[in-house]
């Protein structure tokens, strides 16, 4: 279980992390903020510096669909 000190700690970093890419996290919402389909296909890229680029895809099954919802709902 989460404790409620490491959720306090995490939304301040969140206003830190929205300060320093606000067009990141205007991607975020705008993506997330519309409805997930199943079918739906999901890419992290992430490139460490001076490492090769790791790539995960997801597609987004019927069964996880109520797991986005939820994620709209902390969003808005």
């Amino acid at each position: 279980m989460i404790s409620p000190v490491s959720v306090m700690k995490m939304l301040g970093e969140r206003k830190t992390f929205i300060a320093n890419h606000p067009e990141f996290f205007g991607f975020v919402v705008s993506t997330f903020g519309k409805k997930i389909d199943a079918g739906t296909m999901i890419e992290l890229k992430v490139t460490r510096p001076g490492e090769k680029a790791e790539v995960s895809t997801v597609e987004v099954q019927e069964s996880e669909l109520k797991l986005f919802e939820a994620l709209q709902d902390v969003m808005s």
